[in-house]
């Protein structure tokens, strides 16, 4: 009786831990946020960064695709700090 507690316990845990670190991960809909802040910015920007963030939009553009958010979005955020402006 005392193992099954104990083991229950655990998985209960181990659950809500998935379950929060699942919430934080990037998603689709991050990307195409994401892509529409940089496509705004690259649009009003006039930086001497701008072929270089338009480089960095197409890569994440590509992870996101893919499938791999997380590499997109850290692509567009660098993307968006070569123009200048923050991630919202």
């Amino acid at each position: 009786m005392r193992y099954t507690f104990i083991a229950g316990s655990v998985l209960s845990l181990g659950l809500i831990s998935s379950s929060a670190a699942l919430a934080a991960d990037p998603s689709d809909s991050d990307c195409r946020q994401m892509d529409t802040q940089v496509k705004t910015a690259l649009e009003n920007s006039q930086s001497a960064n701008r072929d270089e963030a338009a480089k960095e939009r197409n890569s994440a553009l590509l992870y996101c695709s893919r499938g791999y958010y997380k590499m997109g979005t850290a692509h567009f955020a660098q993307a968006l700090k070569l123009l200048g402006s923050e991630k919202s």
